[in-house]
């Protein structure tokens, strides 16, 4: 809003306005992240991971660097697909067991090995590895952030990196092996009922999961021409201007 407001030009070089809100999106990212990690709800561990998401895209922009502004352009695109991923997984556990708590997936990779696949598509991207639109979009990010010497961002995306491995793995340890809390007390003891009925999801679940996931590893693989597609469209919008 403040660059349609003001302009590019007013909005970075008159208001410097720049670094406070790379701040804030800083604040934004270890926020979501920190929060995330607090979280046994699926759906709730995801919603904080949004938070951080929206933060490496605002801080992209306003690291006032081509570079970044190419990588939140691309990471707008790939976050669509990945949270929209990972949401997906979410609803297939939540309808195939009933429970929200990060223990309902407890060796779903023996049960359901199909969703399970597409699901860690969308983690490792959330993660940033590679083939997967993550990993593109995060460097793009981060060189934009070097660029533009904002390393506080760059930190911060790393950091929310980290996390999301630690997150992402943790339940890909609890769906392989089948890992429960210290205390025994896993999702099938709250509700009166083990993995032993839950078959796989139905295809009306699996193909907008699989297809989720091909797009993450399509665009991560053919990247260079999603990129070449953001800077010609920056090129011809003229939103170089106030760049650095």
């Amino acid at each position: 809003m403040v660059l349609t407001v003001f302009g590019v030009d007013y909005a970075f070089e008159v208001l410097a306005w720049d670094d406070i809100v790379v701040w804030l999106a800083v604040v934004a990212i270890l926020a979501g992240s920190i929060g995330a990690l607090a979280q046994k709800d699926l759906r709730k561990m995801l919603t904080f991971l949004i938070i951080a998401e929206v933060g490496y895209m605002v801080g992209g922009v306003w690291l006032a660097d081509s570079t970044g502004m190419t990588g939140t352009i691309f990471h707008i695109v790939a976050d669509a697909f990945m949270t929209l991923c990972v949401f997906l997984f979410a609803g297939i556990v939540f309808t195939k067991t009933g429970a929200r708590d990060i223990y309902a997936v407890e060796g779903l990779f023996k049960k359901m090995p199909f969703t399970m696949v597409g699901f860690l598509v969308g983690a490792l991207s959330l993660i940033g590895i590679p083939p997967t639109a993550g990993f593109f979009s995060k460097w793009y990010l981060i060189q934009g952030g070097i660029n533009s010497g904002n390393w506080e961002y760059v930190v911060a995306l790393l950091i929310s990196s980290l996390v999301n491995a630690v997150l992402f793995f943790r339940i890909i340890e609890i769906a392989f092996f089948g890992k429960k809390p210290a205390d025994g007390h896993g999702h099938h003891d709250d509700h009166g009922h083990g993995h032993d009925k839950i078959s796989e999801a139905s295809l009306t679940m699996l193909i907008p999961l699989w297809g989720t996931a091909a797009i993450l590893l399509a665009i991560g693989l053919y990247n260079k021409e999603l990129v070449s597609i953001i800077q010609d469209f920056l090129g011809q919008v003229n939103f170089a201007v106030g760049m650095r």
